[in-house]
């Protein structure tokens, strides 16, 4: 996998609360964000959806509520030095549009579903 082909993660720090997850999300006009501890490593995801059925109808205080008690933990990832078909195919079967990419357990950027699809498709010819 080839660092160019990334995109850019959105992010949020475990202990950064969910008030400003929501503001993370709103000015990225992004539905979900990658919850790094403090070595940089992925260890959840926050989605819209998951604010709005963990945080809003459970009537917790968005400004007290930490992104690490609302968070799926340990989301699908992949690494920069795994291939494009291993990534597709977890991607295929979680039926997810993107995965965080990870080097030396870090996460270095996110690689999009139709990204890997256009090259495994080049690989395969």
């Amino acid at each position: 996998m080839k660092k160019e082909h990334l995109t850019d993660a959105v992010i949020c720090r475990m202990n950064d609360k969910i008030l400003e997850v929501s503001r993370i999300l709103r000015d990225t006009q992004r539905r979900h964000l990658i919850v790094l501890n403090d070595n940089d490593s992925p260890i959840g995801i926050i989605s819209t959806v998951d604010i709005n059925n963990r945080v809003v109808a459970e009537n917790k205080d968005p400004e007290k509520t930490k992104a690490t008690e609302i968070m799926t933990k340990n989301p699908a990832m992949t690494d920069l030095g795994d291939s494009y078909e291993k990534a597709y195919q977890t991607m295929a079967r979680l039926g997810t549009h993107s995965i965080p990419v990870t080097e030396k357990g870090k996460l270095i950027g996110m690689l999009e579903f139709m990204t890997a699809l256009n090259i495994k498709r080049q690989e395969g010819k």
